[in-house]
C-alpha cells in the first residue's frame, strides 16, 4: 500500500508536470471547457494581426531567442480544412523559414487540446509532433501566418503552440508577445479566463487575471497612455464610443524570460522645486534617480480626491537633471485660480503606468464577471490599485461605477453591456513613490480689462480725465500677493450718424413740406408724430423732432419748426 501511494503520487506529479508546458493554448485556455481560437486577420473592423498582409510590428506574434543553438517547435490546428501557410522572419522582414501548415494530420498539426497543452512531444511525452525552427542568430523573430491576400481574410486557430527550448530541449519560458493579441472565443458567453503578462517600456511586469469576463472576440493590448496618446493623460484614459486603441507596449503569454526582458527599479523622487512669479505661471523642477514619470495632482476645490475642479498633470522625466513642467493655474474644468488660493500638490514618481483599453467587450451571457485582478510580478513592491473613467459612455446621472479615481485593489472594473462597440480603458500604476506634499498660496498679477464705447461727440471720466479720443488706458496697483494689479480701459469711438433736417420753416397757405431724416443703411427712426419712417410730410405749424439710432447703436437728434400762413380774408366792395 505504501509503494502504491508513492507511485500514485508521482503519477500525479508527472502529469501535472505535463500541464506546464508549451507557449500557446495552454495560456489562453486554461480550461478545455473554456475554449479560445487564435484570430489572425488581415484587416477589417479589428484591424490586422498575425498575418504577411500586416506591416506594423504592433501586429506580429514575435519570439526571441537568446542563445545561438536554441531551437523553435511550432504547430497549430485550423478551426476549418482550408490550407493556409507559415514566415518566419527577421525584424528587418528577411525570410528565414517557411512552409505550408497541415490542415489534418502530420507534423505541425495538433490533434487535441491535451496536445496543445502538453506541447512538443520532442520535450515531454504525450504531445504533438511539432515543426522546428534552429535560428542561427539570437534576437526577435517574426512568426506569420499567410492566410491570403483579400483585407478581409481572416483564419482562426484552435489550437496553437510556439516553444523555444535550449539546445538540450529544456523549455524556456517568457519568449513568446504580441503587443495587439487577437482572440475569440467558442461562443458568446465563453469565460476568458487567462492570464496575461505586460511588460512596459520601463521593465515592469505585471499579471492581468481576465476573471472569466466572456467578449466572444476581442484583442489585447497595452499602453502607456489610454485610448489616445495625444500627451494629455487626463483626457486620453477615458473611456470612449467606438474603437480607440493602439499597442505599445509587448504582451506575453508568460512571465517575460528574465534575461532578455528584465526587471526594472523603482525610482525615487529627491527633490521637487516650485518657482510661482507673478505672471502666473506656476514652474516646477523635479529631480530624481531613475527614469520614469511623474503625476502632479494639484488640490484646488479642497474635496478629498479629483474632481475636474483640481488640475492633473504628467511628464516623463529622467535623472540627474531638472525635468521641468509648467502650469498655468487653470483647473481642469477650464477655471483660472484666484489670486491667493491655498492649494496643495502632490508629486508622485511612477514605474509601470499599464493602460488596457478593451474594445467592443461586454458581458455576453455572463453576468457574473465582476473584473480584472491585476498583480505586480516583478520588481517586487505593493499590489497595483485600477482605475477607470467611463463617463464618456453614459448620459448623467452617471452611475457609482463609472468613475474610479483613488484606485481600486482586487477584483474591480465590470461594466456589463455598455462595453458593445465601445473601448473600456483600466490603467494601474505598478509601483510609486510620493514626495512630501507641498503647500502653495497661488499668485498672479491680477488684470482686468474694461471695454468702454462712446459715439463721436460724447466723453467719459477715465482715471480722472475726461476722454473723447480713442485708446487704451491704464493703472497699476499692488494685490495681496505683492504682484501688479492692472485695470485697462480700452476706449473706442464709434463714428456717429450726419442729421440735419435744416432751418426752420414757413409754409404758404395749403402748403406742405418733406422732412428727411435719412441715415446709414439699417438705421432705425422716431418722430416726435410717432412715424418710424425716413421721412414724414408736414403741413401744419409745429416743430418737429427725430431720433435717430444707427447700427452701430449711435443716437443723432434733430428738430425744426414749420410755421403754416393762416389764410387772410379779401374784403368784399359794395357799388
Amino acid at each position: 500500500m505504501k509503494y502504491r501511494f508513492i507511485n500514485q503520487v508521482l503519477f500525479l506529479l508527472l502529469v501535472s508536470t505535463f500541464q506546464v508546458h508549451a507557449e500557446g493554448t495552454r495560456e489562453i485556455s486554461p480550461s478545455n471547457a473554456n475554449q479560445y481560437k487564435l484570430a489572425v486577420r488581415n484587416g477589417g473592423v479589428r484591424g490586422c494581426f498575425g498575418t504577411i498582409v500586416c506591416t506594423d510590428i504592433s501586429t506580429k506574434i514575435c519570439f526571441d531567442i537568446k542563445t545561438v543553438g536554441e531551437k523553435v517547435y511550432f504547430g497549430f490546428t485550423p478551426d476549418n480544412s482550408s490550407a493556409y501557410s507559415y514566415q518566419i522572419k527577421k525584424l528587418d522582414g528577411t525570410i528565414v523559414q517557411q512552409g505550408a501548415l497541415p490542415v489534418a494530420t502530420g507534423t505541425g498539426y495538433i490533434g487535441s487540446y491535451n496536445a496543445a497543452v502538453i506541447g512538443p512531444a520532442a520535450l515531454f511525452t504525450g504531445g504533438y509532433t511539432a515543426l522546428t525552427f534552429i535560428p542561427t542568430a539570437t534576437g526577435t523573430y517574426i512568426f506569420d501566418f499567410d492566410i491570403g491576400s483579400n483585407v478581409n481574410d481572416e483564419k482562426l486557430i484552435k489550437y496553437f503552440d510556439i516553444t523555444v527550448a535550449s539546445s538540450t530541449n529544456i523549455e524556456q519560458k517568457g519568449r513568446v508577445y504580441s503587443q495587439s493579441w487577437n482572440f475569440q472565443g467558442t461562443s458568446n458567453s465563453t469565460p476568458f479566463t487567462s492570464i496575461l503578462y505586460p511588460y512596459t517600456a520601463d521593465s515592469v511586469v505585471t499579471a492581468i487575471d481576465f476573471g472569466g469576463m466572456a467578449p466572444a472576440a476581442f484583442s489585447v493590448s497595452c499602453n502607456l497612455n489610454g485610448c489616445s496618446n495625444t500627451g494629455n493623460f487626463v483626457l486620453d484614459r477615458r473611456s470612449v464610443d467606438g474603437l480607440m486603441t493602439y499597442p505599445q507596449y509587448k504582451v506575453f503569454l508568460n512571465n517575460p524570460d528574465i534575461d532578455l526582458f528584465p526587471s526594472g527599479s523603482m525610482g525615487q523622487i529627491d527633490s521637487v522645486k516650485i518657482e510661482n512669479p507673478c505672471d502666473g505661471m506656476v514652474k516646477f523642477k523635479l529631480y530624481a534617480n531613475k527614469p520614469g514619470l511623474a503625476d502632479f495632482y494639484i488640490e484646488i476645490n479642497g474635496v478629498a480626491g479629483y474632481q475636474l475642479e483640481d488640475k492633473f498633470l504628467t511628464t516623463s522625466v529622467e535623472p540627474g537633471i531638472a525635468n521641468i513642467i509648467n502650469w498655468n493655474g487653470v483647473a481642469d474644468n477650464g477655471d483660472t485660480v484666484a489670486n491667493g488660493k491655498h492649494i496643495e500638490i502632490q508629486v508622485t514618481f511612477v514605474n509601470g503606468r499599464t493602460n488596457l483599453p478593451l474594445y467592443d467587450v461586454e458581458y455576453g451571457n455572463n453576468v457574473n464577471w465582476k473584473g480584472f485582478n491585476v498583480s505586480l510580478v516583478r520588481p517586487a513592491g505593493p499590489t497595483p490599485k485600477l482605475f477607470w473613467v467611463d463617463t464618456l459612455l453614459y448620459t448623467p446621472p452617471y452611475p457609482a461605477n463609472s468613475m474610479e479615481l483613488n484606485g481600486c485593489v482586487g477584483t474591480c472594473h465590470s461594466w456589463g453591456m455598455i462595453g458593445n462597440e465601445k473601448t473600456i480603458n483600466t490603467w494601474w500604476y505598478s509601483l510609486t513613490a510620493s514626495a512630501v506634499p507641498i503647500d502653495l498660496r497661488y499668485r498672479r498679477s491680477n488684470y482686468t480689462a474694461i471695454p468702454y464705447i462712446l459715439c463721436q461727440g460724447d466723453s467719459v471720466q477715465i482715471f480722472g480725465v475726461w476722454r473723447k479720443s480713442p485708446g487704451y488706458f491704464s493703472q497699476t496697483g499692488i494685490n495681496c500677493m505683492s504682484c501688479d494689479s492692472i485695470t485697462g480701459v480700452t476706449l473706442t469711438v464709434l463714428p456717429g450718424p450726419t442729421l440735419d433736417l435744416g432751418p426752420d420753416q414757413v409754409l404758404c397757405q395749403g402748403a406742405s413740406t418733406v422732412l428727411d431724416a435719412t441715415g446709414p443703411a439699417g438705421s432705425t427712426y422716431l418722430w416726435s408724430t410717432g412715424a418710424t419712417t425716413p421721412t414724414i410730410t408736414v403741413s401744419t405749424t409745429n416743430t418737429y423732432s427725430i431720433t435717430l439710432t444707427a447700427p452701430n447703436g449711435c443716437i443723432k437728434t434733430d428738430n425744426i419748426h414749420i410755421t403754416a400762413s393762416s389764410v387772410v380774408p379779401i374784403p368784399i366792395k359794395h357799388y
